[in-house]
Parts: structure tokens; C-alpha cells; sequence
């Protein structure tokens, strides 16, 4: 099932990267968690219907927003993603770009949870992967 959760996160990126994120939640179970790095705004754990708010004002507050994939590591029922974010705030003409750590977490019916992680060590260790 891992090469699989790969696949399904590269494609998912792939689309993203294009700014995309019209099939954003389809592989998310009703009730996935979504935690945020410590460093983000509105830093925390949201679950369901909060979860998908929180991302998509998320996103709606950039124009040209785009997550691309430069990173994918298999690690059994999680997924490490390193990310490159891209967009403009809105109101602005000043581009802006922040690399983050992803880590899904996937059960047979889907991703479960997606936790956020500024460094990679970070993301490494909550996927059971050393450094």
C-alpha cells in the first residue's frame, strides 16, 4: 500500500504545483486532522469541516498560490513532503515562497491526518524515519 500512497501524493502535488486544488480533499477521510506548524497563523489541530476552512482561507489569502512537491519519502502509512509554497498575499504584487515539511498519514480509506513542520528533522522523526 505505500508505493500507492506515493503515487497518490505525487499526483495530488503534480496538481497543485499547477495551482490546482480542485480535488484538494478527495483522498481526506470526513474527520482527517489537519495540524499546523507552530509558526503558521492560527497555529493548531483542526479536524473535519474546521480542517478544510482553515486551508482553503489558507490559500484564498494568496493570488497565484501554487504547492510544489521537491520531496516525496515513502515511509510505510505516512508520506514525508517536503513543500515549496508560491503565491502573492493578497493585496499585494510582492511574490512570497516558504518551504514547509508535510506528513500524511494514510488508513485504507484515505489520509487521516496531515501534519505541518517547519524543518525536516522534524517531519523525519513524526514519521518513525530518523534524521
Amino acid at each position: 500500500m505505500s508505493r500507492e500512497n506515493v503515487d497518490l501524493t505525487r499526483a495530488a502535488y503534480e496538481q497543485f504545483s499547477r495551482g490546482d486544488f480542485s480535488r484538494l480533499f478527495e483522498a481526506n477521510t470526513d474527520d482527517f486532522e489537519f495540524v499546523t506548524a507552530a509558526e503558521m497563523p492560527d497555529a493548531g489541530t483542526y479536524r473535519g469541516q474546521e480542517a478544510r476552512d482553515w486551508i482553503l482561507a489558507y490559500i484564498h489569502s494568496f493570488d497565484g498560490y501554487a504547492q510544489e512537491a521537491t520531496e516525496i519519502i515513502d515511509a510505510g502509512d505516512r508520506v514525508v513532503v517536503a513543500l515549496l509554497q508560491r503565491g502573492r498575499p493578497r493585496g499585494s504584487d510582492l511574490p512570497v515562497e516558504s518551504r514547509w515539511w508535510q506528513v500524511l498519514t494514510f488508513e485504507d480509506v484515505g489520509v487521516t491526518r496531515v501534519e505541518m513542520f517547519s524543518e525536516r528533522a522534524e517531519a523525519l522523526e513524526a514519521a518513525g524515519l530518523s534524521g
